[in-house]
């Protein structure tokens, strides 16, 4: 016996069955409807479930998709029975996150409290917080934004601190770069302290792997916030450096790709169409950077260095210049002042006529991996890529070693004239050198 059920007498249809202003979002809305007389309670059917016992008038749906359309079944029950039903046809609204950049990463000059660093601010959560270390003044600072790739930008929302308070970002500039190395100043802000949503639009939408603060003013001097997101183009790719297979994840599958395509240049058969996507800065080659793009996220990622310097070159010399016939040659590749070095490749271009590769000697290449590739060019041209990287957080070089040593065979008596090209170093935060 249902003991809810007391009231007697005819039930009408419910009327006004609607979503009020407000009541209607991407993920969920809530429908509310007039009261029924002699009603006890109300039921509603919904994708293939029957909602019962419902003694308000009104319900909230969630979990539901954005830009979808729902119809839903309202009817009045009492002790003598049921009303007709009454339908609303409803469709959720657009995602408002729908272009939001997603696995966002960042780290500031000044340092963050521990249980509220900078993933809170990152993390599509706005009940996180992120705040720079509690009782330590960070009057001015920096906080860089690794996009993990580079996007069409449109705009950038900071959600601070609910109420506003300590840490509220008040004063500063904004530049984005594609390179981290030359920064293009977008804007400057000057926002009061309180909780409401502050908002960037970029200008041009222009293209940018990086965003730069720099922020001359925090409320009580230090910086704070719930959320921040950066918005791309509506309808513009989402682009994630590495992905060079684009299954939307950075996985070891990249790594084998970027692998197999180690050396490959602008101009070769293979390279226009998705392998060029994985020429990250775009030099129309798959060397040492392009690669750690991937390898710095693998195995749990680098821990990057806040006083990191990277710096150093390479030096190449062979025991002497001229060699006879099947003699071999042994090519060493010496660091030179290195400091802070995360990945390095070089191309060493040379006549297959001349001479045979044989291989590489590893000798003080620490824990990096060898992706070395003797390739065939599709022009004809033979290039050696000597490319060493770390996957996953490991020691970087530094100082003045022998790193590795390259074998040839000459294939009749010649002097030694090979030069090294397209020389590059890397550290675990991404910033290059060329050589």
């Amino acid at each position: 016996m249902n003991r809810q059920l007391k009231s007697e007498g005819k039930l009408t249809a419910p009327q006004n069955f609607k979503l009020n202003n407000g009541a209607n979002g991407a993920f969920s809305f809530k429908p509310r409807w007039d009261k029924v007389a002699n009603a006890d309670y109300y039921e509603i059917q919904f994708k293939d479930m029957l909602y019962s016992t419902i003694t308000d008038t009104t319900l909230l749906f969630e979990n539901l998709a954005p830009e979808t359309a729902y119809s839903l079944q309202l009817r009045a029950v009492n002790k003598d029975g049921i009303s007709n039903w009454t339908e609303l046809k409803v469709t959720t609204e657009a995602n408002p996150l729908q272009f939001a950049i997603k696995g966002l990463t960042a780290k500031t000059t000044a340092e963050n409290q521990k249980g509220e660093g900078l993933k809170n601010l990152f993390d599509f959560d706005e009940s996180s917080m992120w705040h720079t270390k509690w009782g330590v003044k960070s009057d001015s600072f920096e906080m860089i934004i690794d996009l993990k790739g580079v996007n069409k930008l449109d705009r950038l929302s900071y959600l601070p601190r609910q109420g506003g308070g300590n840490g509220t970002l008040m004063k500063g500039k904004v530049f984005y770069s594609e390179d981290k190395t030359i920064w293009i100043p977008a804007t400057d802000f000057d926002w009061k302290n309180n909780g409401i949503e502050k908002v960037i639009t970029f200008k041009g939408n222009p293209l940018a792997r990086y965003l730069k603060f720099e922020v001359e003013k925090g409320a009580g001097g230090f910086g704070s916030g719930r959320e921040m997101y950066v918005f791309r183009v509506a309808g513009s790719e989402a682009n994630i450096a590495g992905d060079i297979n684009n299954d939307k994840v950075i996985d070891r599958n990249d790594l084998t790709s970027y692998t197999n395509y180690t050396g490959l240049r602008k101009g070769d058969a293979d390279f226009e169409g998705y392998i060029s996507k994985g020429d990250i800065n775009s030099n129309g080659l798959i060397d040492a950077f392009d690669i750690s793009n991937v390898a710095t996220q693998l195995d749990g990622g680098v821990r990057e260095s806040s006083n990191s310097a990277l710096s150093g070159t390479l030096a190449l010399s062979t025991t002497k210049s001229t060699f006879e016939k099947d003699q071999i040659i042994e090519i060493t590749v010496k660091a030179i002042a290195l400091k802070d070095v995360n990945a390095l490749s070089f191309a060493l271009p040379y006549d297959a006529k001349d001479y045979e590769y044989l291989g590489v000697s590893v000798v003080g290449m620490k824990s990096m991996e060898n992706l070395t590739y003797d390739r065939l060019h599709s022009d004809g041209n033979k290039v050696l890529y000597p490319i060493f990287v770390n996957v996953g957080n490991q020691p970087t070089l530094s100082g003045n070693e022998v790193l590795f040593i390259i074998r040839l065979k000459a294939r009749h008596k010649l002097t030694f004239n090979l030069k090294m090209l397209n020389g590059i170093l890397v550290d675990k935060s991404l910033i290059s050198k060329k050589l």
